[in-house]
C-alpha cells in the first residue's frame, strides 16, 4: 500500500495541491487528476466488441481514433443517465481509452496534497478520498482501473 500511496502522491512530502477533474457517472460523484483526463466530448453510440479485459467489451470512433470504452458504471453498478450522456478522455500510459459520464459538465478542483487521505475502501482504482464542497468523493486513477487488485498495492 505504501509503494502505490507514494506513487500517487499521498505522502506527507508531497506538498503540492492536487488538480481534480469532478464528475458523476449514475449520479455519484468522483474525481481523477486533471493530467489523466484528455478532454471530454459529446458521447457517441459504442460498438460492442469481443474482450477479455473486465469491464472493456466496446470501441467508439472519434474522427479517425477508435478508442477502447472502459464500462465505469458497471464497476460502480449504477446507470449513466440517457439524455445526453458525455465522454471522458481517459489518458492511461497504454493510450487513450473513453468513459461514458452524466451530462453534467465536469468541474476542476484544487485539492491541497494534506486534505488527501488515503482509500481504505478496497474499491478497484481509488487511490484516496477528500472533500470537495461538503461531498465526500473518491479519487480514481485511470492506470490503476483494469489491473487486478495484488497489483494495485505491489
Amino acid at each position: 500500500m505504501l509503494r502505490t500511496a507514494k506513487r500517487h502522491g499521498l505522502t506527507p512530502e508531497a506538498a503540492k495541491p492536487w488538480s481534480l477533474v469532478m464528475f458523476a457517472v449514475g449520479g455519484k460523484r468522483v474525481a481523477v487528476r486533471a493530467e489523466e483526463i484528455g478532454g471530454v466530448l459529446p458521447w457517441t453510440d459504442a460498438m460492442p466488441v469481443p474482450s477479455l479485459t473486465p469491464y472493456v467489451n466496446a470501441v467508439v470512433r472519434q474522427g479517425e481514433e477508435i478508442l477502447p470504452v472502459f464500462d465505469f458504471a458497471r464497476l460502480l453498478m449504477v446507470q449513466v443517465s440517457k439524455a445526453d450522456p458525455l465522454c471522458l478522455r481517459a489518458k492511461r500510459q497504454d493510450g487513450l481509452m473513453v468513459i461514458c459520464i452524466d451530462p453534467d459538465v465536469p468541474t476542476l478542483h484544487q485539492v491541497e496534497a494534506k486534505a488527501v487521505r488515503p482509500a481504505s475502501s478496497g474499491l478497484p482504482g481509488v487511490v484516496g478520498m477528500c472533500s470537495i464542497g461538503s461531498e465526500e468523493v473518491p479519487i480514481y486513477s485511470w492506470a490503476m482501473l483494469g489491473q487486478p487488485p495484488a497489483q494495485q498495492v505491489a
